[in-house]
């Protein structure tokens, strides 16, 4: 009998030190975050750094990338959606053996369509308010491109300053947010700026290789055509 007691007291301690019971959950705690469809550098200032998920613990997505929170890429039974944002819940177990973090996804909560694939490329103006490109507002005609979409960025130039813009938010039919404006800002004799990214700002329409950018004015049309 002391044997049988003896054995049986002994379990219960191995059990509470190991955790027995099939049914216990690990220890961690839930985590609810917006994660964004494509990685991006862990660092942002080393663009050579490895990638990371962007995330915003806000009540909507968040498009002003500078302000997303880096994590490691690896969320046990998630995969990125192309141009889809998701809200997803998982659980963080912390582990004191490891430096960063697990986690597993619980839930997909919400998903929400990001429409940036429409303007993604190289992309040739054709004509801007219903004047053929090249013209004498246009001498060289207009290239623009927007970057893959971890940069996300139109770039161009102003006739001679090269220029970068940020871009956040897009819908269907209109960029719905933009960031910050970079030029080179070179001084520039002699030289009429023109629209880097004539329509840009406008409502479009993307059929096939071609994207029109139009407002309710009559002949306010402008046409891009994709390069590549």
């Amino acid at each position: 009998m002391k044997r049988t007691l003896h054995f049986l007291f002994s379990a219960i301690i191995f059990c509470s030190m190991i955790s027995c019971g099939e049914n216990e959950k690990p220890a961690g705690e839930e985590e609810i975050f917006w994660i964004h469809s494509y990685p991006m550098v862990c660092n942002l200032n080393l663009p050579n750094s490895n990638l990371c998920l962007g995330i915003s613990r806000t009540a909507e997505p968040e498009f002003d990338f500078s302000a997303l929170e880096r994590i490691p890429a690896e969320i046990e039974g998630f995969t990125l959606k192309p141009y889809t944002v998701q809200q997803i819940k998982v659980l963080k177990i912390t582990q004191t053996n490891q430096e960063e973090p697990v986690r597993k996804l619980i839930e997909i909560l919400a998903e929400e369509k990001d429409y940036y694939e429409l303007l993604e490329g190289t992309w040739e103006v054709k004509s801007h308010l219903g004047e053929s490109l090249p013209n004498a507002n246009f001498p060289d005609g207009q290239t623009v491109y927007l970057t893959p979409p971890i940069k996300r960025t139109a770039n161009s130039t102003d006739g001679c300053n090269s220029i970068s813009l940020e871009i956040r938010k897009v819908g269907p039919d209109q960029i719905q947010s933009f960031g910050g404006m970079m030029t080179t800002a070179m001084a520039c004799i002699d030289k009429t700026p023109i629209s880097p990214f004539p329509g840009l700002g406008n409502k479009f329409k993307r059929e096939g290789n071609t994207l029109t950018f139009y407002t309710d004015k009559p002949g306010e049309e402008t046409i891009w055509v994709k390069k590549h």
